[in-house]
């Protein structure tokens, strides 16, 4: 009888009224998420970091400073993934949820692709097929065509980057003791505050940009050399096999510059 009684009050929670007629609500995806993506084709694990926003069932992230991408292949690491075709930086994520059903679709610098899944709170779990793919990376093998690939996707949210990291960068001047201090604010704007001893870098010096997902993606000035830097924060090791590390990367060339560690 109880729960008789409570059953209607949950639909009326759950139910706007307009001219008599009822709608449930449908969840959607926001703030910042990391999806990983793994294919079965490459065996690659590409991630995608994105600041997502939330328009009813809806969701979409777009743009250098709302998407980041990093991909591990092969034991070799490629800023902006391994598939960008012409448009490196230039990528997309959107989603379409229906109750538990979500739908899925990325933008890897030209090289689109979906996937179908369920959400379980803010949770992901879906796969992916491609087809006639132009992506070089997409040889194909005696058990999969050129062109296809196919693999699973997780996606979870993601705290925000803060802390102090600290170890060696390789850095224009020279290889530097370096300690970066992130501070992300709620618009996901980020502050690093770049404690470098070398060569030629002795001092403090200031990064500002995005954090995005589990990315930082920063610029600024060191020592008279403008500086882009692209971190991958890797909380519990799944990839570095530290936890709590922060592999950092020149943006501009893909090379990597270290590993620090959180202290």
């Amino acid at each position: 009888m109880r729960m008789r009684a409570i059953a209607p009050a949950i639909i009326a929670a759950l139910s706007v009224s307009c001219s008599g007629h009822s709608s449930l609500t449908t969840p959607s995806v926001s703030g910042s998420y990391e999806f990983v993506i793994t294919s079965n084709v490459t065996g690659g694990v590409t991630l995608v970091e994105a600041n997502l926003a939330a328009g009813g069932n809806q969701s979409s992230a777009s743009g250098a400073n709302q998407v980041q991408i990093l991909t591990l292949e092969n034991k070799i690491w490629y800023v902006n993934g391994s598939c960008t075709e012409g448009r490196p930086g230039q990528n997309s994520v959107s989603t379409s949820a229906s109750g538990s059903d979500i739908a899925l679709a990325f933008d890897e610098g030209g090289h689109s692709f979906s996937g179908q899944g369920t959400l379980t709170g803010t949770s992901i779990n879906a796969s992916y097929s491609i087809t006639g793919s132009s992506c070089p990376d997409l040889t194909g093998t005696l058990q999969y065509p050129p062109g296809t690939d196919q693999g699973g996707i997780g996606g979870n949210q993601v705290p925000g980057l803060v802390g102090t990291f600290s170890g060696s960068l390789n850095l224009p001047n020279g290889t530097d003791d370096a300690a970066l201090t992130l501070a992300e604010s709620p618009d996901h704007s980020l502050t690093v505050s770049a404690a470098l001893t070398g060569p030629v870098d002795n001092g403090t010096f200031t990064l500002t940009g995005t954090a995005i997902g589990n990315v930082m993606f920063v610029s600024g000035s060191v020592s008279g050399h403008s500086l882009s830097l692209f971190g991958y924060y890797d909380r519990a090791g799944t990839y570095t096999k530290l936890p709590n590390s922060l592999l950092v990367f020149d943006y501009d060339t893909g090379a990597t510059d270290g590993l620090l560690l959180a202290e």
